[in-house]
């Protein structure tokens, strides 16, 4: 299943709520990519969105950047809200507890989960490591 929505429809908060309220079984978070030649690019181009300066889709890590910017939403707001997101999806106890379950009844499952969150706390340790 798949979602998107314009900066101008949902808030930040709200979509993470709303995440939180169909409680997929795992959730993915990405950053536009305004691709060059697509309508988002020449939307973000039009309307000041995209700057070159901030016009990379990842970085020299091979992480993704947050190219696009809006009056009210700055890049740097936009990239961290990436880990806000998926805090706030994955560290609900209710999502714990659905995980830790599913973990208890099946040992190919623990090693899933293990080696998924291992994978998390490294994609999060990158992420920090890109910003300092």
């Amino acid at each position: 299943m798949s979602f998107s929505f314009s900066a101008g429809t949902y808030t930040l908060r709200e979509t993470a709520a709303w995440a939180a309220k169909i409680n997929p079984h795992t959730i993915q978070v990405s950053l536009a990519a305004p691709y060059p030649g697509t309508f988002l690019y020449k939307q973000a181009v039009a309307n000041g969105w995209l700057d070159a300066e901030h016009a990379e889709l990842v970085d020299d890590h091979g992480i993704q950047i947050a190219p696009l910017h809006y009056p009210h939403l700055s890049h740097d707001e936009i990239f961290a809200s990436v880990e806000t997101f998926y805090k706030s999806f994955y560290f609900r106890p209710s999502k714990i507890g659905s995980i830790v379950s599913e973990m208890v009844r099946s040992p190919d499952m623990m090693k899933r989960r293990l080696r998924e969150g291992v994978e998390f706390f490294a994609f999060l340790k990158e992420r920090k490591s890109v910003t300092a």
